[in-house]
């Protein structure tokens, strides 16, 4: 059939394959990178909520809708999609302080905003703790190289913060700033989850904002 067709027809034939062929492998494509991030958005939930080390392929998979089988088709290993998680709250991470810098006018008005971040997920707070420094807690006892990986959570909030604090207060030290912000944050969560009070997060954010007030002064 073909030897009967002109070569103008041949080259047509040749590229409506081809089209075809490119827009298929497009769509799997496609496909295969949703259900990918499908994996990792449950997985980061259900690694908030259990830990690591309790949380199994079974877990991933009844959070996800994606079978149990399927599941390494995408990621081989636990540490490969907890590394994909953590690359995946560092996006979201970026995106939400650029966010930030551009929505609030001075660098006071943003680190208010980071102080109220518990409110955002109080409830959350109080069952689960916080989910950055949680993880980093329970991977820091064995587990050495893993919290390393989620150490760069904290690293992203540090630098923003020192960026904020050196605007902020010149003549102060950002980096100590930095620290002590993300300490009275993390002291206030671990101390929310031990005792179940939601009202420690809304005392202590209140008592947070007063000090950032009082370094303009």
């Amino acid at each position: 059939m073909i030897s009967r067709l002109c070569k103008k027809d041949v080259s047509l034939l040749i590229a409506r394959t081809a089209t075809c062929l490119y827009g298929s492998t497009m769509a799997a494509r496609k496909k295969t990178e949703k259900i990918r991030q499908q994996i990792v958005e449950a997985t980061s939930v259900v690694l908030y909520r259990k830990g690591f080390n309790l949380m199994s392929f079974s877990d991933i998979a009844e959070a996800s809708a994606v079978p149990r089988g399927n599941l390494y088709y995408y990621f081989k290993t636990k540490d490969e999609v907890f590394k994909a998680v953590v690359d995946h709250r560092l996006d979201n991470m970026r995106q939400m302080l650029e966010h930030w810098d551009e929505e609030f006018r001075t660098p006071q008005e943003r680190l208010l905003r980071f102080a109220r971040m518990p409110l955002n997920q109080m409830q959350e707070v109080t069952r689960f703790g916080c989910p950055i420094g949680s993880l980093n807690m329970e991977l820091g006892k064995c587990q050495p190289e893993l919290q390393q990986v989620a150490r760069r959570q904290f690293d992203i909030f540090r630098e923003w913060l020192a960026r904020q604090f050196g605007e902020f207060a010149p003549a102060r030290n950002a980096e100590d700033l930095a620290l002590h912000l993300l300490t009275l944050i993390q002291g206030m969560a671990v101390l929310a989850q031990a005792y179940k009070d939601p009202r420690l997060v809304e005392r202590e954010v209140a008592e947070t904002e007063k000090w950032i007030l009082q370094l303009g002064n």
